[in-house]
Order: C-alpha cells, then structure tokens, then sequence
C-alpha cells in the first residue's frame, strides 16, 4: 500500500488568514478532500487573528464537518502556560502540560461545550504546540475525548485509552507506507509554499484520505510499527536540537 496522507490545519479561527486558507478549501471542494483541522473554541491569542474575523464561523465550521471534515479541539484559549515541553519532547510552550489535572480537566472541558453548543465536537484533541502530559490524557479519556492528532511513528496506536496517530511532518516525504499526516499553519505561510502544497495535493489527491480512514491503517507488522516509532522520535529530536 503506498503513503496515504492526512492534511491537518491548526488554528483555525474566526479571524485566521481565510485568503491563504481559500486556495485549500477551493481544492477539498473540487476533489471532495476530508480535511482535519484543529478549531480554537475560545481564541484569546492575538497572533492568531491576522484577518477580519469571519461573521458565519461556526456555520462554515458545520458545512465542512457535513462534507466529512474532521474537527479538532485545538486546545481552548491557546495562550501558553508553561514551558512544558510534554510528553512527546517536541514543543518548548504549552497551554496543558505541567498544570494540576483539575485546571486541565476545567480548560478541556470548557472548550469542548462551546464545540458541543456549535454543533462540531468530534472527540478528537490537537494539543499546541504539540505539547501535553499524563494529566492532559486523563483528562481527555474523562471528557470522551477518543483520539489524539500526535504521536511518533506513521500508524495510529493506543494510548491510555487514546488513539494517537502521529503527526511529524511539515511536508509530504513520500516513504511508500503508512499515514503521513501533514501540519500546515496557513496563517504563516508563503504565496509559494501554499501553491507547491495546493499541487501536491491536486497531484496525489487519491491519497489523501481523512482522520477516519486514517486512524483505521493497521501496519504490515508490528515490527514495522515499533521501528517506526523509534526512528522519527530521535531523527525529529536530533533535528530539533541541532535546529535550535
């Protein structure tokens, strides 16, 4: 089976940059393409609002869940609280990990009713920054949260109780096996960048699939799988580091 990918978005907001973000939408609607995008239920974070903010969010929002569109809890406010790096060792800032599960369960908990009230909640959490900890899994696994948009490797895994599919990619790398997801952030992105993007996706829209289908991939074998894992987690560290 060759690489199939997953095109994830992160912060979707009411005031995101919608003119670099239309040239996606325009390609999903054209090629019938089920995205997966991390909605902030209550943005408080003001680098994030870069456009006039969109007066129907919460309907686009419903009319893309309706064409098959994952919706992801991106976090609450997304303001920062600490400088927890998380469990995965990737982000130097977090909005969850390293505070009391009992003020994780109260943020989590308060994004996931604005998401029920609009109609959108998925049960499925993009942490910032992709960073979070044991009390943010707790919380989630309370909150029937079902799966999480992070993790090593290129297969969907259980964790605590979570499905976790991996997210490490910026760009599509083309291994010829497993789920790639893609993050995108189209708020920070170039003319250029979003157009070598727009074609790639054109150009391999047959694997494109959504968080569904991509969840459901089982590997080849186990030892694939855990060789997989261990591989991008210290190839994405050392590059991390070395990056600075």
């Amino acid at each position: 089976m060759p690489t199939r990918f997953l095109i994830r978005f992160d912060d979707i907001t009411p005031g995101m940059a919608w003119t670099k973000f239309a040239p996606f939408e325009q390609a999903a609607d054209e090629l019938d393409l089920p995205y997966l995008i991390g909605v902030v239920p209550e943005c408080r974070d003001p680098s994030l609002t870069v456009e006039p903010e969109r007066a129907d969010f919460w309907n686009w929002l419903r009319g893309r869940a309706a064409k098959g569109w994952t919706i992801a809890q991106h976090g609450y406010t997304h303001m920062y609280a600490t400088s927890e790096r998380g469990l995965l060792g990737i982000g130097s800032k977090s909005e969850f990990a390293g505070l009391p599960y009992s003020e994780q369960y109260q943020k989590l908990a308060a994004g996931k009713d604005i998401l029920v009230r609009e109609g959108i909640w998925h049960g499925v959490f993009m942490a910032p920054s992709h960073s979070f900890d044991g009390n943010t899994l707790k919380a989630l696994k309370a909150l029937d949260f079902k799966a999480i948009t992070d993790g090593y490797g290129f297969y969907a895994y259980d964790v605590e109780g979570l499905v976790a599919l991996p997210q490490l990619l910026s760009k599509p790398l083309g291994l010829g096996f497993g789920v790639e997801t893609i993050c995108l952030h189209a708020n920070t992105m170039s003319e250029a960048s979003i157009k070598r993007m727009v074609d790639f996706i054109k150009a391999h829209h047959t694997q494109v699939i959504g968080f569904g289908e991509a969840i459901a991939i089982a590997p080849p074998s186990e030892m694939l799988d855990r060789l997989s894992r261990v591989a991008s987690q210290w190839t994405l560290r050392v590059y991390r580091l070395l990056r600075g």
